[in-house]
């Protein structure tokens, strides 16, 4: 198994469970746990890694697209929560 092989493994196992199934995610996203966000985004920073060392640019760039995009929202939620509340 290459290193590439190995991040983007890596990476889907750590971020799918909190991000396509709804237990996980709502976990991440009602829940504001902060291990299971650095899991997703981890996750997702190694899949980024993975598609950019293989040559696959579209892929990595998708992918980098959701981790800022993602994270952006995430901060958001977490300051609208905070001055709600």
């Amino acid at each position: 198994m290459t290193p590439s092989t190995a991040a983007l493994a890596a990476g889907y196992v750590l971020a799918v469970p909190f991000t396509l199934f709804t237990p996980g995610f709502l976990r991440l996203w009602r829940r504001r746990e902060p291990w299971t966000y650095a899991c997703a985004q981890g996750g997702a920073a190694l899949i980024v890694a993975g598609w950019t060392a293989k040559g696959n640019v579209p892929s990595a760039v998708g992918n980098a697209a959701w981790l800022v995009g993602f994270g952006t929202a995430y901060a958001l939620e977490g300051r609208k929560r905070a001055s709600a509340g």
